[in-house]
């Protein structure tokens, strides 16, 4: 739980040479978010000590669990009852020991990351991206545990150069092809590999592109563009008109798709994802918000990029989720659409394959389940960057409903599946107390 770099650390992890002074734990927790939380739980003040017992009595908390012995060979459709199963339990009780001490459950985490690392093919067929993308969970528990000194030296090489060799490649361009929540799930998982191995050069890579930067000369491009498109006139459901990738010219590299923050939420804080369905608007708002989180901890503001447009995508969505408010009008120029005129952005897609033509409310209202980082947003926003409490009305009246129907906090996901998405206990972990106009 150091900021400093151990010299003989990075011999073991650093896979590529690095400059950059990364900070560690530094992917999801800090120390400072650790140190806050475990004074929190000695005081027992609520209720974040509600939410530290909520997590010691989960079942991926449980120091007794049995480890499976996992696969060498995974496909996409594997992934989420394996990398993403197991690293809900390794991120938990690797957390449990950052908070308490107790070595039962650091040697179960270092358990199922040893598990963990020895998948030698990564089949990829169907969503790849996405899929594999979710190793996030298992790279945050071996964060949080790179200086416990029951994790082997070899281990730990086998994990990182597993990481790098295996997963790495097939995650870090995103996903030009699909909507941009499946390209940021691989870019925050690309992301904290670059964390957890020292790679500057990756590091620097992903946070270039999300900000629409040019890339540094050494750098390898992203995908090509602009996508080449068929048109499917049929294929129109009212809210959004789909057409047929047929390729992608080679014109522009580095192109910039949907993962892209002006382009995955413009201006008036409309997402990209708004003309498919509530629930997938939410899971893309929301890792913005974990990837934005882990360049906050290592010295990078991308949650103020763009005049925070993060906050502002989530303030337009969640209005809309709660309700009782519709478009006024609709325009084919961002432009003319502002978060306070309520214009609607008939938005050509950067991958090419759909047109926004309004808000579908298929599958809302959404507010991101149980375990989205609603808190870490509304902690940053607010006690951070002082904003002030009209800035993030409807986050806080987001993070209200949805802990009250949760036991009163932010816990780590959604029964039966989907635990597997968020580092969740935004409660315990990201809260600050003592904010005097509010109880948040």
């Amino acid at each position: 739980m150091m900021r400093n770099i151990f010299c003989l650390l990075g011999v073991v992890l650093a896979l590529t040479a690095s400059a950059r002074d990364f900070v560690h734990p530094g992917i999801a927790e800090s120390a400072e978010d650790i140190a806050r939380a475990r004074k929190m739980i000695t005081e027992r003040r609520e209720p974040w000590y509600g939410c530290f017992k909520a997590l010691e009595s989960c079942w991926s908390a449980d120091p007794n669990q049995l480890v499976p012995v996992q696969p060498k060979r995974l496909t996409s459709g594997q992934c989420n009852g394996t990398i993403g199963t197991s690293g809900r339990r390794a991120h938990d009780l690797a957390l449990m020991y950052a908070l308490t001490d107790d070595e039962r459950y650091a040697s179960k985490a270092i358990e199922f990351l040893n598990a963990n690392s020895h998948y030698e093919d990564l089949e990829t067929r169907g969503t790849p991206a996405l899929d594999y993308g979710k190793i996030y969970l298992l790279v945050e528990a071996a964060e949080l545990l790179r200086f416990h000194k029951g994790w082997a030296k070899e281990d730990k090489v086998r994990f990182a150069k597993m990481l790098r060799d295996r997963f790495y490649p097939v995650i870090k361009d995103g996903d030009p092809s699909r909507f941009g929540n499946q390209g940021l799930f691989a870019l925050r998982g690309a992301l904290a590999i670059a964390i957890f191995t020292h790679d500057e050069k990756g590091y620097d890579r992903i946070w270039r592109y999300l900000n629409a930067i040019p890339l540094r000369e050494d750098e390898e491009p992203f995908p090509p563009g602009p996508p080449i498109v068929a048109h499917w006139p049929q294929e129109n459901d009212g809210f959004q008109i789909t057409r047929q990738l047929k390729g992608r010219s080679g014109d522009i590299q580095s192109y910039g798709y949907d993962e892209q923050l002006r382009h995955y939420i413009y201006a008036n804080g409309q997402c990209q994802e708004s003309s498919r369905d509530q629930a997938h608007v939410m899971a893309g708002l929301f890792q913005y918000v974990a990837i934005a989180e882990a360049f906050w901890l290592q010295g990078d503001d991308l949650y103020g990029a763009l005049d925070n447009r993060i906050l502002t995508g989530l303030e337009w969505s969640l209005r809309y989720n709660f309700g009782g408010w519709q478009p006024s009008g609709f325009t084919d120029d961002e432009r003319e659409a502002t978060f306070e005129n309520g214009m609607f952005y008939r938005a050509k897609h950067r991958s090419g394959r759909w047109i926004s033509l309004a808000p579908n409310p298929k599958a809302g209202p959404r507010f991101g389940g149980p375990g989205a980082p609603r808190e870490c947003a509304y902690a940053h926003y607010r006690h951070v960057k002082g904003l002030s409490p009209e800035k993030v009305q409807f986050l806080e009246k987001a993070i209200r409903r949805e802990n009250e129907a949760n036991g009163g906090f932010e816990i780590w996901g959604q029964a039966p599946n989907w635990h597997y998405e968020w580092s969740g206990w935004g409660t315990l972990m990201k809260r600050i107390p003592n904010l005097a106009d509010t109880p948040l």
